[in-house]
């Protein structure tokens, strides 16, 4: 029988707390803040953000997003500073695939948290987690190729660029088709 694997809900870095599910909602006002305010920015690489995002919108999402009963196949952490408890952004786990097992990783960082080496520290402690607690085969990223932070971010988590796939997804606006960069992290598989 296949069980679902039981992921932890809080993860420490040095200097991040990350969080998944209901405990989410205690910090909903600091998220819905930072959401409203990087929205602008976000909106060239995150679709999310592109639909009139407002104030009932990032509550929506929040409230969404950390219901686990609601997303079997997909798990997002919120990403906070350790010292601060401020919001800094949030990475999700889709299309996971137990069978290999495998996962699709995507992350983004609010503007006041940009270039702070957040999300790099994210993403290696995620992938490491996946990795040694759940023997995760493969860890990729979709990624714009037009997205030179989030490439170089998923480059220094040591993610290897295994191709371009072409025309192979819509821009964040829906306007016009896109290239994507294919990023993947794997480990040797060992069948019994």
């Amino acid at each position: 029988m296949n069980r679902e694997p039981q992921y932890d809900l809080t993860l420490e870095t040095s200097r991040l707390i990350l969080m998944a599910g209901e405990q989410v909602l205690a910090y909903k006002k600091t998220i819905k803040d930072e959401l409203l305010h990087s929205a602008d920015k976000l909106k060239e690489w995150v679709s999310f953000f592109n639909y009139n995002f407002d104030e009932f919108k990032a509550i929506d999402f929040i409230n969404k997003t950390t219901d686990m009963n609601d997303n079997k196949q997909c798990l997002r952490y919120f990403l906070f500073d350790k010292e601060t408890k401020t919001f800094v952004g949030s990475i999700v786990l889709q299309d996971i695939d137990l069978r290999i097992p495998s996962c699709e990783i995507g992350y983004w960082t609010v503007v006041s948290a940009q270039g702070k080496g957040y999300m790099t520290e994210a993403i290696q402690f995620v992938t490491r987690y996946l990795i040694e607690t759940h023997q995760f085969a493969r860890i990729e990223a979709f990624i714009d190729v037009k997205n030179s932070k989030s490439i170089q971010t998923i480059e220094r988590c040591n993610y290897e660029r295994e191709g371009t796939l072409k025309n192979s997804d819509l821009s964040a606006n829906q306007s016009k088709l896109i290239n994507e960069a294919l990023y993947a992290i794997t480990t040797p598989i060992h069948f019994k």
